[in-house]
């Protein structure tokens, strides 16, 4: 079946909000599950996937939850300084970041009054002479044509992925970074070395899921002798090797040092007819059937082949982590799955995926389905203090995270990672959307409700219950995951809630930067 076709969710959601609010009215809180049918590659077949009403509370993440007992997996301290420059730092005059994903990552005007920001390149980032993009000839599934870039020119906005310029959130990423490095971590140092230059390109593509961005693209869906796309994989293997000839000519040392990602909307809204599907299992890039059963596996195999496939081309000993946001737009149904699996992920592979927070403080555009501009560059400065801290700092990036839930009686603690304590219940950034956005669920068929939210030190919240959850119910907490379907995702109407650390890191645009609560659905022991 054509991809288009396949997304027709998504498709139908790209059209209006309008369309995109009366997808459905499946107000069921329960997880979906994954596929209950092996998919070796091929196109999922609704007959062996799971319906999105499924219950699926014993999900696949669960072997590791992010709720465990001194969470070993949290190499430093998230409530520590970003503090001095990391004595293993080595300098590069070009230090490059691969960033892919779907439409937030390209942009998307999403609605007509939107201008672009970033016309100025305040430091020395740099950008192919071509664009962030090197894609052209680009349709809703695919690109067909690679620029092969003659030199680097200064990075500001304005690329044409679609028939309009657009601000990505690279400049964001890059600029907060250049002025971190020269502020902060490299000030003082000798001329030529008291700055950390960034080059960022782009190989991500609007609507496509990520079977179609991972390496090897998605030829059962798109034969390459029919439609001849460029798979975003391939196109980021090529700008590596492009970046590296035109550091080479220039004269400059070079680097990859991240690949970033915002992405997972299009896995949640895969649909199969009229079921959605998650469109996982799939057989590994490495041909081990099955072996993606997740998101949360999707992300661990994406990173593991940018790394493999940049060290092939450069020689380069320096890992390349996989920074990511939490998806927070999503308005067809009331829950998705992504979120935690995003989670996991980070939880799992420390200091290879590495999640820089959630989205849902950020605005959107008139569509109800992307950022705004100015939230496409306020994103940028998340990424970049998350990346300032690994490769300036040398330390591990911890979002605000739950570290251990407890159950004491009828309250339940949620003790977190802080990166800049104290907590904060924060009703004037972002809406309270109940309960600051908590929720307890269970199976007990008389699930008790929460009485109240209250902050229980600098590091930890406790829910009372108005009783103690029955014995033996199978319990999970919940945290910025309730979507009213058919409103707009962000700061006012979306799954969102109001935990955030207090970080005063500066902005370049005056924009507040404080780490948000991620989203979750944990287990209660």
């Amino acid at each position: 079946m054509s991809r288009r076709r396949a997304l027709a969710a998504c498709a139908a959601l790209c059209l209006s909000a309008s369309s995109a609010y009366g997808c459905s009215g499946d107000a069921d809180l329960a997880p979906l599950e994954d596929a209950a049918a092996a998919d070796d590659g091929a196109t999922p077949n609704p007959s062996n996937t799971a319906d999105a009403n499924a219950d699926a509370d014993a999900d696949a993440s669960a072997s590791a939850d992010a709720n465990a007992n001194a969470d070993a997996n949290a190499n430093a301290d998230a409530s520590a300084d970003a503090g001095p420059l990391d004595p293993t730092y080595v300098h590069y005059d070009i230090n490059h970041v691969l960033s892919t994903g779907q439409s937030n990552c390209v942009a998307n005007k999403g609605d007509n009054a939107q201008i672009v920001l970033s016309t100025a390149q305040p430091y020395d980032n740099v950008m192919f002479d071509v664009g962030v993009m090197t894609a052209a000839q680009c349709n809703g599934d695919g690109c067909r044509q690679y620029q092969t870039p003659a030199t680097f020119s200064p990075l500001v906005e304005g690329d044409k992925f679609f028939a309009y310029g657009v601000e990505t959130m690279s400049s964001g990423l890059a600029n907060l970074v250049a002025m971190q490095s020269r502020d902060v971590y490299l000030a003082g140092r000798p001329a030529g070395t008291n700055s950390h230059d960034v080059l960022v390109s782009l190989h991500g593509r609007s609507g496509n899921v990520y079977r179609c961005l991972r390496k090897g693209g998605c030829p059962e869906w798109w034969p390459v002798a029919q439609f001849n796309y460029i798979w975003p994989f391939d196109e980021a293997m090529r700008q590596v090797a492009d970046a590296m000839a035109l550091a080479a000519a220039s004269g400059k040392s070079y680097v990859v040092r991240a690949a970033t990602t915002i992405h997972g909307e299009s896995n949640h809204y895969y649909k199969e007819g009229n079921v959605y599907t998650y469109d996982f299992p799939l057989r590994g890039t490495d041909g081990t059937p099955n072996k993606i059963a997740s998101y949360r596996d999707a992300l661990l195999e994406w990173q593991a082949d940018l790394d493999a496939g940049v060290k092939a081309i450069t020689g380069q000993a320096i890992d390349v982590p996989l920074f990511y946001s939490q998806i927070s737009g999503w308005n067809d149904r009331a829950y998705s799955r992504i979120p935690q699996d995003q989670l996991q992920a980070h939880v799992d592979a420390p200091g290879k995926a590495v999640l820089v927070g959630p989205a849902y403080m950020i605005p959107f555009a008139a569509d109800c389905l992307h950022f705004t501009w100015e939230g496409q560059r306020r994103l940028g400065e998340y990424f970049a203090k998350a990346y300032a801290r690994v490769v300036l700092a040398g330390k591990a990036w911890e979002p605000l995270r739950p570290r251990e839930i407890s159950l004491a009686g009828n309250v339940v603690t949620v003790t977190y990672h802080v990166p800049s304590p104290p907590l904060v219940l924060d009703t004037a950034r972002v809406t309270d959307p109940g309960h600051h956005g908590f929720e307890l669920v269970d199976d007990s068929g008389a699930t008790p409700a929460i009485t109240s939210v209250a902050l229980a030190g600098p590091d930890a919240v406790a829910i009372t219950l108005s009783a103690a959850p029955a014995p033996g119910a199978a319990k999970r907490l919940r945290y910025a995951m309730r979507q009213v379907t058919g409103t707009c995702p962000g700061p006012t109407q979306g799954a969102r809630g109001n935990l955030r650390d207090s970080d005063d890191t500066p902005s370049r645009h005056g924009y507040d930067l404080h780490n948000w609560g991620v989203q979750f659905d944990l287990p209660i022991p």
